[in-house]
């Protein structure tokens, strides 16, 4: 599954750096920087085996994303991306993770060089943060995780034309074979930058 995925991915982006070249677009003319906070929380409720009272046990979960992406095309963007993770909680000290790797978006509806964005999102990541099993999430070194998005950008003009508010929703699905593995998933809400050249229609 690893390996047929970052097989997909590589393909995708030949096909891509094919299309860029035969429309006579460059990289590096135009450049986003992206930043994002997400927050999560969970709670369990649980009964004391000896008294029967009620408990909690929390997990908190905050994501900073770093993001950095050049145009292919007026549609097509390829980037890097940094996630960095730092979780708390009743059962969890104060841990860091990291996920990282590339990805590959595409705007429906570019139009104009600072207009509504509305996309999808398709990466391959390398990381240590395994939602694994019924426990917290904890430290695993060489995982793989293939991610999905979608999302909006809405230009904030009355502060710049370039800046511009990410709203947008990911899933990450593990790729190495651990037994109760589930996705990770968030919602994004960040800022995005736009430098360089604007892409003309």
């Amino acid at each position: 599954m690893k390996q047929k995925s970052i097989i997909i991915f590589v393909l995708l982006l030949f096909s891509i750096n094919i299309y860029a070249q035969k429309k006579n677009y460059f990289l590096f003319n135009n450049f986003t920087a992206g930043t994002s906070l997400t927050y999560m929380r969970d709670v369990e409720i649980y009964g004391n085996t000896y008294t029967g009272a009620p408990g909690e046990y929390i997990y908190n979960d905050f994501t900073w994303n770093i993001n950095f992406a050049t145009s292919l095309s007026k549609n097509i963007q390829l980037g890097v991306q940094v996630l960095n993770i730092f979780s708390s909680g009743t059962r969890v000290d104060n841990e860091y993770n990291k996920i990282y790797g590339m990805f590959v978006q595409y705007d429906f509806l570019h139009k104009t060089p600072y207009s509504i964005k509305m996309f999808i999102d398709m990466s391959i990541n390398k990381g240590d943060y395994c939602t694994c099993d019924i426990l917290d999430p904890y430290t695993k070194e060489g995982l793989w995780y293939h991610g999905m998005g979608a999302g909006v950008e809405l230009p904030l003009k009355i502060i710049s034309k370039r800046l511009f508010i990410d709203l947008s929703f990911y899933n990450y699905l593990i790729l190495n074979k651990i037994e109760k593995k589930y996705n990770y998933t968030q919602y994004v809400v960040g800022l995005n930058y736009h430098l360089g050249k604007p892409l003309k229609n």
